[in-house]
């Protein structure tokens, strides 16, 4: 059985709709993560009963993580106990690299030194809110170095799962370099080193690497230079949502993935999932399917 967080569709604006997360099971992915959106219980009620959301391999229910995004640890915990029923897990935003997010005091602007205490105070709260597993997504912190001790402490305070966007927070120019996976590396030796890894007797938490991945030659890549416990790709998903396909031996061309995403849509409709949303994974998606030598 493949462990639920090894292949991950990211949380991403106004993008995370139930039919594009169930497009990306069907194609590999053995979890996906959506923001809190207008909607979003009944997303996770269809998502939750559909037999689309199951893991090609294993059968079983792939998992729906709801990230949630605030700097107020107390509500934070009162949201995932509301959406507890609905959902697999939570997810700390601490990557949103955009100005409303600089603006609200969250995302990849809670990453300096100073709110450290309380990225570790929101963390701790939501593990003792519900049973179920919390995870913590992250970028760069302004020191790259201090990436990895950041890392420990949200272990520390429970986090099952960190991912590691391994770009720092700039609003206006949030690809404009390579992501630097040596420091995913660096966080799974620190956590290593503290005996939290979830490979060690005692140990609980797992590491995710996202970034720099624009077809499955790149996973595999990934895994072996970072030695992550799995991967998370966003945008990429959204040119290719089949981008998965390999890992369980599944031929795709982005084509048969748009067709799948479209049928879904039928299948599901969502009064919550406006038309315009659709025609952005549609014109998303096209140009690598009409490609000749489209990555597919």
């Amino acid at each position: 059985m493949r462990p639920w967080f090894q292949y991950g569709a990211a949380p991403m604006v106004n993008q995370s709709d139930v039919a594009f997360r169930l497009t990306a099971v069907q194609y590999g992915a053995t979890a996906t993560w959506t923001e809190t959106w207008e909607g979003l219980v009944r997303a996770l009620e269809i998502g939750r009963a559909a037999p689309e959301n199951r893991d090609v391999v294993s059968g079983e229910p792939a998992r729906q993580i709801v990230q949630l995004a605030g700097d107020d640890g107390v509500a934070l915990a009162a949201a995932a106990r509301r959406l507890a029923p609905y959902a697999d897990g939570f997810d700390v935003n601490l990557g949103c690299p955009q100005r409303r997010a600089q603006e609200g005091h969250y995302g990849g602007y809670l990453l300096g030194q100073r709110d450290w205490p309380l990225v570790e105070s929101i963390t701790s709260a939501l593990v003792h809110s519900t049973p179920l597993p919390v995870s913590v997504k992250l970028r760069l912190c302004d020191y790259a170095a201090d990436t990895p001790a950041l890392a420990v402490r949200l272990a520390r305070a429970g986090a099952a799962v960190v991912t590691l966007h391994a770009r720092h927070v700039a609003p206006n120019r949030r690809r404009a370099n390579a992501a630097k996976l040596t420091y995913v590396y660096d966080v799974r030796t620190a956590l290593l080193d503290a005996g939290l890894h979830a490979s060690q007797p005692g140990g609980h938490c797992h590491v995710l690497s996202n970034g720099n991945v624009r077809g499955w030659a790149d996973v595999v890549a990934n895994l072996g230079a970072t030695h992550a416990d799995g991967v998370m790709v966003g945008e990429p998903l959204l040119e290719q949502p089949h981008l998965f396909a390999p890992s369980v031996q599944k031929k795709a061309t982005a084509l048969d993935a748009l067709d799948t995403y479209l049928g879904l849509c039928e299948a599901y409709p969502h009064d919550s999932l406006p038309m315009q949303r659709v025609h952005q994974h549609v014109h998303s998606t096209i140009p690598c399917a009409v490609r000749p030598t489209s990555r597919r």
